[in-house]
């Protein structure tokens, strides 16, 4: 049995213990010491205890029991746990006892005794676990379960709740009020580069600057990064980063005047560290760099100013583009249904972005897809008539009505009351009734005031041919 005071490694016939405070975990055998080992009384404090057994298997079997007991600087207990280690394997026994300092604990040093218990009963293991075929074929899903997993081992016999005792160890840690919560280290900035990796910039050019930020402890974190050139403030970012997690901040910038300048980054707060943060670039004008070879012009938008035209009649095409290569020219084409109509020749410096207008002119009926040259996916259709007017425009008494809506309804209220003395006469003084408005069988002694039962269906009538022909007018 062994007593450890610090970090301290030993190995012998019982097996291999380590125990350490740590500040971050990545695996098995892989953590980060704690920077101090001294935390504030705060509850979000983080005291990791890395507890590592290993060479205690015993038959591809090991089950190992960590106790801890934290006494204050008065030799009091303040906390107690319990954990424990099983494998089915030849791997290492590792746990990560998380203990957090209560706000009333005291200034000074703390103890954490640990004893590690080996929970195998190797002589049960002996006498009643069978190794031979001819045992475990009594109980085949049994020995199954054990031999690959192990899950039933508690129940075969062979685990005991305690253990005998292996290992002892002592780790001192400190509490102070003065301590850091977070590492000097908690926010780690670096890997700064152009998104391009090209630190040959061309004026006028925009910038996209990528930082890695990693956040080293567990908890969240948030802070303001600033990013200065020649110690001149360009933007900020609001950085948020999840614990124990790296983000990538993308900032944006304008080459906005030539020279050779250092790139580089502050923080509202101390626990950010930089690595690799800084970055010496140059500006150029257009004819000094070496990057633009060739002019490469791109067509970004194009519009129509009409959708619906007369054969023959002349519409306006206009195209938007940009040149993100060396000053020079395009020839940019206008096709209908992939016919060429017209062109305009187009000159761009690099970075410049303009909209000609292109006059074409349309001499086939129906619809015309229009194009333009290297951008087929921007399109319009525009739909050719004979005329631009419609009928309806055409005819004169229409157009009138149209234009005086009072007399439209003049007409309206002139056409309903003749309508009405011409239906009372005819039925007042005898005259042949319209054959539509005459029953198929009228009674010879009927009496005369029956006669203008059908006034009502007659008015209705006249009145929905009137509506009709207003609501012809009336369409556009």
């Amino acid at each position: 049995m062994f007593t450890l005071m610090l970090s301290i490694q030993l190995a012998s016939a019982e097996g291999e213990f380590k125990f350490d405070l740590a500040t971050k975990v990545a695996g098995i055998d892989n953590y980060t010491k704690h920077w101090s080992n001294t935390y504030p009384p705060d509850p979000k404090a983080n005291i990791i205890i890395y507890s590592y057994a290993g060479n205690l298997s015993y038959k591809r079997l090991s089950a190992v029991g960590f106790m801890y007991v934290v006494y204050d600087p008065l030799d009091n207990i303040v906390a107690v746990e319990k954990m424990s280690s099983f494998q089915r394997s030849y791997q290492p026994n590792v746990v990560y006892y998380t203990l957090h300092p209560q706000s009333d604990w005291i200034d000074g040093t703390y103890k954490v005794k640990i004893v590690v218990f080996n929970q195998i009963d190797k002589d049960a293991f002996e006498n009643n676990i069978s190794t031979d075929p001819y045992g475990i074929v009594s109980d085949p899903e049994k020995y199954k379960q054990f031999y690959e997993t192990g899950s039933n081992a508690k129940d075969m016999g062979v685990l005991r709740d305690i253990g005998d005792p292996v290992a002892r160890a002592v780790l001192n840690f400190q509490i102070s009020k003065s301590a850091a919560l977070y590492p000097p280290d908690r926010f780690l900035l670096h890997d700064v580069h152009f998104a391009d990796n090209i630190t040959d910039r061309i004026l006028g050019e925009n910038l996209s600057i990528v930082v890695q930020v990693d956040n080293n402890y567990l908890d969240d974190g948030t802070f303001k990064l600033a990013m200065l050139v020649d110690n001149s403030l360009v933007s900020t970012q609001d950085v948020t980063v999840k614990g124990l997690n790296t983000s990538k901040v993308i900032f944006g910038a304008k080459a906005g005047k030539t020279g050779t300048f250092k790139l580089h980054f502050g923080a509202d707060i101390s626990e950010v560290k930089y690595k690799d943060a800084e970055l010496t670039f140059s500006i150029k004008n257009e004819t000094e760099t070496t990057r633009l070879d060739i002019p490469k012009i791109e067509i970004t938008g194009m519009n129509v100013n009409k959708e619906f035209a007369a054969i023959s009649s002349n519409i306006t095409v206009s195209v938007t583009a940009i040149n993100n290569g060396k000053m020079g020219n395009k020839t940019i084409t206008v096709y209908s249904n992939r016919v060429p109509i017209g062109s305009a020749e187009l000159n761009l410096q690099y970075l410049e972005e303009k909209t000609i207008e292109i006059p074409v002119v349309l001499k086939n009926m129906g619809i015309n897809r229009i194009t333009v040259s290297d951008s087929p996916q921007l399109f319009r259709n525009v739909f050719v008539q004979e005329s631009e007017g419609s009928p309806i425009e055409e005819n004169l008494i229409m157009k009138r009505l149209k234009e005086n809506p009072l007399k439209v309804s003049a007409v309206f209220v002139f056409m309903v009351f003749g309508g009405t003395l011409y239906y009372l006469r005819r039925r007042l003084f005898g005259e042949e009734a319209l054959p539509v408005e005459v029953p198929v069988k009228v009674a010879a002694d009927k009496p005369k005031k029956k006669m203008l039962s059908g006034i009502g269906e007659y008015f209705a009538s006249k009145i929905r041919s009137i509506r009709r022909v207003k609501d012809k007018r009336q369409k556009p």
